[in-house]
């Protein structure tokens, strides 16, 4: 069996006949913390929309445990174990944090809808693992002070924590994050890096997009840096942040002044 969670194989996506994806390559090992970094613009979160369903690659395959997924829809790609976070955050502002958490749950249940009108023993028991599971994770992100506090009310880093929250309640394989520390500041990311370390820890494979270089760096056992679509360096942080190609990529190169 292979120890890879995800690959991606020459992959390509284009919006109106330009290349956001371009042939592009990688795999992830199960386990795995690993970075996505790049430019702005540089089709980062057109591949996380592609994994996830969103976009269907014109070229390419995506490889989940074995079995290509391509057009796959995308709940039915979070019922594989693929769960994200968005770049821009997307809770419902007027629900609690618990009731927020709650509707991560609903891919796990097994029930069906009329369940809920006749309330049945099954219904009960169902609706019990569930409340236990928010309140594990409420607990894991400290959020249980805040149980019963609409989730628009909070502060930028905790919505933060109730969405990566709602995702770890679909009890995924691979957690993707897109930009989690945007908007936070220097306390709360390394807090972030400690929490994504913890999820880690409990069996989950990560794969993450993110501008904090810091962060990436010290958290990241892999990373693949793109740029226009394409692959341009991939390697362990330390050959990344030395390799010339990706610092060109960033701040130019003399030939550009």
């Amino acid at each position: 069996m292979s120890d890879f969670l995800l690959e991606i194989k020459n992959l390509s996506k284009l919006f109106h006949g330009l290349v956001a994806i371009d042939e592009l390559n990688m795999k992830v090992k199960k386990g795995q913390i690993y970075g996505i970094i790049g430019p702005n613009g540089a089709g980062k979160t057109t591949l996380f929309n592609c994994i996830t369903g969103l976009y269907t690659p014109e070229k390419g395959d995506i490889i989940w445990e074995g079995k290509k997924i391509n057009g796959t829809a995308p709940y039915k790609i979070a019922e594989l174990g693929i769960l994200r976070t968005f770049q821009t955050i997307r809770l419902f502002s007027q629900m609690s944090v618990a009731e927020n958490i709650m509707s991560g749950r609903h891919i796990k249940s097994n029930q069906r809808w009329y369940n809920g009108i006749i309330h049945t023993p099954s219904m009960q028991k169902d609706e019990k693992t569930n409340w236990l599971k928010v309140g594990e994770l409420m607990e894991f992100f400290e959020l249980s002070d805040y149980a019963t506090t609409p989730a628009g009310d909070l502060s930028y880093g905790l919505q933060r924590r109730i969405e990566m929250a709602r995702a770890l309640a679909a009890e995924p394989k691979l957690l993707i994050l897109d930009e989690p520390a945007a908007g936070l500041n220097e306390n709360e990311t390394i807090k972030l890096a400690q929490t994504i370390r913890d999820i880690r820890a409990k069996g989950v494979t990560i794969l993450m997009i993110e501008h904090d270089m810091d962060m990436v760096m010290s958290l990241c056992e892999y990373i693949t840096v793109i740029n226009f679509g394409a692959k341009i360096s991939e390697g362990e942080p330390a050959f990344v942040q030395d390799d010339p190609v990706v610092i060109e990529a960033y701040i130019g190169s003399d030939e550009d002044e």
